[in-house]
């Protein structure tokens, strides 16, 4: 369904925010261990079922190398917060369907191991929409005992997330609502942020869209920004580069476009 909220907005060149999402952290001093097939595992289930897959990891580096392994609940904001907080925090965690083999391994140089999980869904007819949360595998650092001279050492160890999301059959709604927009420059060429939260049941991966028209009507192009995931209760941030376009004052549709299903969109006016 087409929603056309009809906001028209008057937007001003602000200070540039930024949005990460934190998948992996440390540094290549860590990075001797890597997860080979993907950081993201998503399935659709129904109620009752039990599925299994599988995260592949490799020590990629010349010495013996142990892994932790364990879950946590993932939360993200388009302000660039974001929590790795305790399974089962979140409402929508399935972090207590999930088990997994091994907590603990030890590589040796080269080697490649699976991490099996299966996913055990509930037989629970309140369940609709998405649930996930995230497995962690850490690198473990030894300590260095070596002597110091002096100053301070600094042990880094790598983690990566890997996202488990479950998606109950074709249940849930699905909604999206735009929190607001902002227009900067960035050598000179403009740049429209726009923040959007999922405030439905399910993921929603929106592709950001812009066109751009003139006093007189003509469309000068539409610009797109790469698509993106929100889980229910998160948000994020796209950037929409405007190149091309000249100081100003233009019209535009912005689209965010979900699936054929789900298109939300809103009118905006343009002050460059």
């Amino acid at each position: 369904m087409l929603k056309s909220i009809i906001v028209n907005y008057r937007i001003c060149v602000k200070i540039l925010f930024s949005f990460f999402i934190l998948f992996a952290i440390g540094s290549s001093a860590g990075a001797n261990i890597l997860v080979l097939n993907g950081l993201t595992h998503e399935n659709a289930s129904n109620q009752g079922e039990t599925y299994r897959d599988r995260i592949e990891i490799q020590n990629n580096g010349t010495d013996k190398k142990s892994v932790r392994i364990y879950l946590r609940d993932y939360w993200f904001s388009y302000t660039g917060e974001s929590t790795h907080d305790s399974p089962g925090t979140l409402e929508r965690s399935n972090a207590a369907w999930i088990n997994y083999s091994p907590q603990l391994i030890t590589l040796e140089a080269n080697e490649k191991v699976f991490i099996d999980f299966e996913v055990n869904v509930p037989q629970d007819d309140s369940l609709k929409g998405t649930y996930w949360s995230v497995i962690m595998v850490e690198g473990i650092t030894t300590p260095d005992t070596t002597p110091s001279t002096g100053g301070v050492k600094i042990n880094t160890a790598i983690r990566y997330a890997i996202q488990v999301i479950t998606t109950i059959g074709d249940t849930g709604k699905k909604d999206l609502q735009f929190l607001g927009l902002e227009l900067v420059k960035d050598n000179d060429v403009g740049v429209l942020n726009v923040a959007v939260e999922n405030i439905g049941e399910c993921i929603l991966k929106p592709e950001m869209s812009l066109e751009v028209f003139d006093a007189s009507g003509n469309s000068l192009g539409i610009f797109k920004a790469d698509r993106r995931k929100t889980f229910p209760g998160t948000s994020i941030k796209s950037s929409l580069v405007l190149e091309g376009i000249k100081p100003g004052n233009y019209t535009g549709i912005l689209v965010a476009d979900c699936d054929e299903d789900h298109i939300y969109g809103t009118n905006i006016s343009l002050e460059i």
